[in-house]
C-alpha cells in the first residue's frame, strides 16, 4: 500500500529504534520527511537505523538513551533537543515483553517490564514535554500501548498492567498539555509482524499466521501501519487523550 503523510519540517524523537518495530517506525517517519532522532539503549542499534535513514535520503541523528534511567533520559533528551533544535513529536515506542504466569514471576521480572514500559514513558514524556511547553508551538506525544492495555491475557500480567498504565497516563497527560496545544495519544497495536513476535510464536510452537484468526483483516499489522497511525494523530490536530486500536479489527473499544 502506497501511503504518505507530509512530515517535512517535523522534528521527531523515537525511542527503541535499535531494531524491530521502532527502527522501522523511525525509517518510515523519515521517509515521509521528518528529521528523526533515533534513540535506543543500544547506541549501535540506533546508529544502524540512522544509517538506513540517511541511505534512503532522510535526515536524523542517533543517541543512546536508557529510558528506565532518569539521568540517561535527561542527558539524552537534552542532546537530541540541541541537535534537532526543538521537538514536534515524541514517539514513545520502546518496550519489552515476556510471558510468565504470576505464580512463577519474580519481582525482578515485574520491575523490569514496568520500568521500561511505563516508567520509561513517564520519564521521556516529562523530559520532552517540559521542552515542548517552553518551545510554545503545536506538538504531540504518541506512545505505543497495546491491545493488551485494554484486556488482560494469561502470562502477560506485568505487560498488561504496564500497557493499561500507558493508556491511563495518556489520558491524564492529555488534559495537562491541552492548554499548550500539545496533543497526547496512544496507539494499541495488535500483532505486529516483527522478529519478536515470530520468536514468541516459535517458542509457543504456533504458526505466526494463527495470530490473525480472530481478526477481521486477515494479515498481521506492520510497523508502517503503526507509523501511519502515529503520524495521523500528530498531523490531524483534532484528537487527544485517545488510545487507538491498530489490530486488524479484533476489538471494538
Amino acid at each position: 500500500m502506497n501511503r504518505h503523510i507530509n512530515l517535512r519540517g517535523q522534528r521527531v524523537l523515537v525511542t527503541g529504534t535499535g531494531g524491530g518495530m521502532g527502527g522501522e517506525i523511525a525509517q518510515t517517519l523519515a521517509r515521509w520527511g521528518a528529521t528523526v532522532a533515533a534513540t535506543d539503549k543500544d547506541l549501535s542499534g540506533a546508529q544502524a537505523t540512522l544509517e538506513a535513514i540517511t541511505k534512503a535520503g532522510g535526515k536524523g541523528c542517533a543517541f543512546a538513551i536508557d529510558i528506565a534511567d532518569e539521568a540517561s533520559v535527561d542527558a539524552g533528551v537534552a542532546a537530541c533537543w540541541q541537535e534537532l533544535g526543538g521537538f514536534d513529536l515524541l514517539v514513545n515506542n520502546a518496550g519489552v515483553l515476556s510471558v510468565t504466569n504470576v505464580t512463577d514471576m519474580s519481582l525482578e521480572d515485574w520491575n523490569f517490564v514496568m520500568g521500561i514500559n511505563i516508567t520509561g514513558v513517564f520519564l521521556m514524556s516529562r523530559a520532552v514535554a517540559r521542552r515542548m511547553v517552553k518551545q510554545g508551538t503545536p506538538a504531540s506525544i504518541v506512545s505505543t500501548a497495546s491491545i493488551s492495555g485494554k484486556r488482560g491475557d494469561p502470562g502477560l500480567s506485568h505487560y498488561t498492567a504496564s500497557k493499561f498504565a500507558v493508556v491511563g497516563f495518556t489520558q491524564a497527560l492529555a488534559q495537562e498539555m491541552a492548554e499548550h496545544d500539545i496533543l497526547v495519544n496512544a496507539v494499541c497495536p495488535g500483532v505486529v509482524d516483527t522478529p519478536m513476535i515470530r520468536a514468541l510464536a516459535r517458542d509457543a510452537g504456533k504458526s505466526v499466521d494463527s495470530y490473525v484468526d480472530d481478526q477481521l483483516i486477515k494479515r498481521l499489522q506492520t510497523p508502517e501501519d503503526i507509523a501511519y497511525a502515529m503520524a495521523y494523530l500528530h498531523t490531524s490536530r483534532a484528537m487527544t487523550g485517545q488510545a487507538i486500536n491498530i489490530d486488524g479489527g479484533t476489538y471494538f473499544h
